[in-house]
């Protein structure tokens, strides 16, 4: 394969990564020997193509997989300034996790607690920083409510899911407020077609349907998914068995015409959980209606490109805590225009975006609406040579809560034949929510949480199967939002340093995927470390292949003592837990079989609460 080829394969395959990409009749047309093609296409993706070509020749594909959350235009993650983890729909079929907190517990720079088993309250906590410190976003929406911050990823389908990108460290020029530790980017499947269905432990059943339809650039797409569970008591003190069911049905359309891309998607998720009083021993009920409708048009000028979007969406709880009817809502409409500038070794980005949002909550007794909107204006530039990366950018926000402040990032990567230096900085804030500043306990006076984030990094190609990525972070965090026994906010000052590794290899038989967090979360202001956050945490995972169908996966999870409560001197004690897995593949079938903790190590993720014991889980796929 001779160098223009090459470059218009990785040229095709990323252009279909993006959705840069015109008609199906465009690349079946598309002659790989045209050189006057190859040229015309070389400007459209150099940034990202220069690179790829340039580790080509040592490094694996495997360890090389592509992502597009945190740049303009997609970048292999090795390259890029931040440090990412990316999973696909295959990483997740031969790792065999049950669902998507499963997922980001195998990191080891991500804390995850949750309050008891399925269907319970999940806090994800990326490098030490708030559980609503991390954006959540779902084919291209946020899914982090504007009152209480937790986006519902336990009711998200593990099943539907294509990829996902874990970003670590904030990324505030593309992606805004509430990054201040990092992203998490969840893409559902797009022209697959498959059937799942899944069953274990705690009586938890699976249903999972996906089909894709494309002909002459009309593109269709479903996915469907009923998931059911009996899980376990959430509390240590109750002997009640929760149920917890979840339907989720997403829609996709887009359609290609000429120089234009039309595209629509829309999502809804519905379901029931039982949950345990936080004051008592009563059982209760919890109602979530989650849904969001996006369109956008997307407009091709020569090599540039102009795209608007509308976003709408809404988060709704409802719950019967305290005798009567609590509930939650957020409802939140976005419009999101953006120019795209390509160049000879630049891509920028401009873009403007207006938010209009709606909340209401009743909470111990406590009642509100509350309405908001800003206007977001923000600038990004990536450079690409032989030898070095860099991108930059800035938002400015026009707040009707705070009125004007400017957020931004500065990423280098350097680049030799083996090594990427890479130095990433970032100013970042999130806004104090709706119920912080008027729910119960809550001040309306509070300022932003204002966070300024460096790191360094070392990644390594020892050869083309074997890399090493050493990291260094620090992050400090102003008007630090916590709460006391008394549910009463308090200001906090905090300063979160640093350290991960991480190996992977492909030593056949054996894949291995080692990686290692040590930190401090300390607040600064009161001296006293940060809850639910480890110092250690440890994570292994090694997949022996046993033929070209069959895989055994063996995986080690092992976390540190951590604060337990903020509202009483509590330390949760350190665990580790085993897990196992084994794949195998017949024809378009597909059977998985997982075995979680297996020595049934009691452990606990929440202070008071249960965390799964030894369970067992079968998911059998087939894919037509």
């Amino acid at each position: 394969m001779n160098i223009y080829n090459l470059f218009a394969v990785k040229i095709q395959h990323i252009s279909r990564l993006c959705h840069f990409e015109r008609s199906s009749s465009f690349h079946q047309n598309f002659n790989l020997t045209n050189r006057e093609n190859i040229m015309n296409l070389r400007k459209f993706l150099l940034l990202n193509t220069l690179f790829t070509l340039f580790t080509y020749s040592y490094a694996s594909e495997t360890l090389n997989p592509i992502v597009v959350s945190n740049s303009i235009s997609p970048i292999d993650i090795h390259s890029s300034p931040a440090s990412m983890e990316v999973f696909t729909a295959s990483d997740i079929k031969e790792r065999g996790f049950i669902d998507l907190p499963d997922l980001l517990n195998s990191i080891s720079s991500i804390n995850v607690s949750a309050v008891g088993g399925s269907g319970q309250l999940t806090s994800v906590f990326t490098r030490g920083t708030e559980s609503n410190h991390t954006k959540i976003i779902l084919d291209g929406v946020e899914l982090n409510p504007g009152t209480l911050g937790l986006a519902p990823i336990h009711n998200i389908s593990i099943h539907s899911i294509d990829k996902v990108e874990i970003i670590k460290g904030s990324s505030s020029a593309l992606h805004g407020a509430n990054t201040i530790g990092g992203i998490i980017n969840i893409k559902t499947k797009e022209n697959s077609n498959s059937i799942s269905i899944s069953s274990g432990s705690w009586s938890s059943n699976s249903t999972s349907f996906t089909q894709g339809f494309n002909a002459n650039g009309l593109n269709i797409n479903i996915n469907a998914n009923r998931y059911e569970s009996k899980s376990i008591p959430a509390k240590i003190a109750s002997m009640k068995r929760h149920s917890h069911n979840t339907n989720n049905i997403a829609l996709g359309v887009s359609k290609e015409f000429n120089d234009y891309v039309f595209t629509s998607r829309l999502y809804s998720s519905t379901g029931n959980a039982q949950y345990d009083n936080f004051n008592s021993s009563a059982v209760l009920n919890q109602d979530h209606d989650d849904y969001f409708y996006t369109f956008g048009i997307k407009k091709f000028i020569d090599d540039d490109i102009l795209e608007m979007v509308y976003k709408s969406s809404q988060n709704r709880i409802i719950q019967n805590a305290t005798g009567a009817t609590d509930f939650t809502d957020t409802h939140r409409d976005i419009y999101d225009f953006s120019y795209t500038n390509v160049g000879n070794n630049m891509i920028q980005k401009v873009g403007v975006i207006y938010t209009k949002e709606h909340m209401s909550e009743l909470s111990y007794g406590t009642r509100f609406i509350a309405f908001t909107n800003y206007k977001e204006y923000f600038y990004q530039s990536e450079l690409s040579y032989p030898s070095y990366l860099i991108n930059y950018g800035a938002r400015h926000i026009d707040h009707s809560q705070y009125g004007h402040f400017t957020t931004g990032n500065f990423g280098l990567s350097v680049l030799s034949a083996d090594d990427v230096y890479s130095f990433n900085v970032t100013r970042s804030l999130r806004p104090a929510d709706a119920t912080d500043l008027y729910g119960y306990g809550g001040i309306s006076t509070l300022e932003p949480e204002e966070s300024f984030s460096y790191e360094f990094g070392i990644k390594r190609y020892v050869n083309e199967d074997t890399f090493l990525r050493g990291t260094v972070f620090k992050t400090k965090i102003k008007n630090l939002i916590e709460a006391n026994a008394m549910s009463q906010l308090y200001i906090a000052d905090s300063e979160i340093t640093g350290m991960e590794l991480r190996f992977q290899s492909i030593l056949k038989p054996i894949k291995y995927d080692i990686g290692y967090t040590y930190m401090v979360p300390e607040d600064t202001k009161n001296n006293q470390p940060l809850t639910k956050r480890s110092k250690h945490k440890f994570n292994a995972d090694l997949i022996y292949t046993i033929d070209q169908e069959s895989s055994l996966r063996v995986n080690v999870l092992a976390e540190g003592k951590r604060k337990g409560s903020a509202y009483a001197d509590i330390d949760l004690g350190s665990y580790y837990i085993a897990n196992l897995n084994y794949k195998t593949k017949f024809n378009h079938n597909s059977i998985t079989v997982s075995l979680k903790n297996v020595f049934d190590r009691p452990y606990r993720a929440s202070h008071n609460f249960n965390s799964p014991d030894r369970s067992v889980f079968v998911t059998y796929s087939y894919d037509y």
